[in-house]
């Protein structure tokens, strides 16, 4: 994909996930199946805990990258490549602290919803500075899979909306 394409994904996705979100009542946004899978307003905090860090790191200058975290040791995997490695290291996982949603009460779903949205407005202008030699030469860390391409982790941050997206669909259709 390149960068053009990267950024429409970014944007169909999330945005996608934040359309099937912004309607919803207060029973089907604080609903959980079982009381401990995530509700779907803990599925939108967990994309904007994931996006924040994204944008400082993509917000950064290059040579702040480099220096923290190198350059690329391997060439990029394609998306499916880094979707399948993603799905293969997941099960059993649990998201870090840092990541791990609070309970959200309806009343903070509208700042909910305009965060997550400026978050990924922020990323695909921070994604727009990079040339694209450069998302396959820059890294960023990933908690589960390592050091990414800046590609990659961008496939899988397109990859995480439609994700979390499924598992809210999904715990909706549970319920009585």
């Amino acid at each position: 994909m390149d960068k053009a394409k990267i950024i429409e994904e970014l944007k169909r996705t999330y945005f996608g996930f934040i359309a099937f979100i912004e309607p919803m009542s207060e029973a089907d946004f604080t609903f959980s199946p079982n009381g401990e899978k995530w509700t779907a307003g803990q599925q939108a905090d967990h994309l904007c805990r994931s996006l924040a860090p994204l944008n400082k790191g993509a917000g950064a200058p290059e040579f702040v990258l480099k220096s923290m975290f190198g350059k690329a040791d391997h060439p990029s995997v394609s998306y499916d490549e880094l979707v399948a490695r993603y799905q293969a290291a997941i099960p059993g996982v649990v998201a870090p602290d840092a990541y791990r949603p609070e309970a959200i009460p309806f009343e903070k779903k509208e700042k909910l919803v305009n965060d997550l949205r400026g978050h990924v407005e922020a990323l695909c202008k921070n994604v727009q500075k990079f040339d694209e030699k450069k998302l396959d030469i820059l890294v960023l860390p990933h908690p589960l899979l390592g050091k990414l391409t800046l590609r990659e982790i961008l496939y899988f941050t397109i990859y995480h909306a439609e994700h979390h997206h499924r598992h809210v669909e999904q715990s909706l259709a549970q319920r009585p």
